[in-house]
């Protein structure tokens, strides 16, 4: 399995099970945070947060981007 397929069935798996937090509304959409613990494949552990949109056009969910959550919550 590559990188990219191995990162989509980490998120599916790990993130997409948790709450996710309406952050915003904008003319393109629904902006919704989730934060958690994503575990990579050598098994080290990070506390993300993820953030991902709903489309007003399509009605999709997508995916727009992870970083490390230094913060609190």
């Amino acid at each position: 399995m590559g990188y990219w397929q191995r990162l989509e069935q980490d998120l599916r798996r790990q993130i997409l099970t948790k709450n996710a937090v309406s952050l915003e509304k904008t003319s393109y959409g629904e902006l919704f945070e989730i934060r958690a613990l994503l575990t990579g494949p050598n098994g080290a552990v990070l506390k993300v947060k993820t953030i991902w949109m709903r489309e007003t056009a399509s009605g999709l969910t997508k995916f727009i981007t992870l970083y490390p959550d230094k913060g609190g919550g």
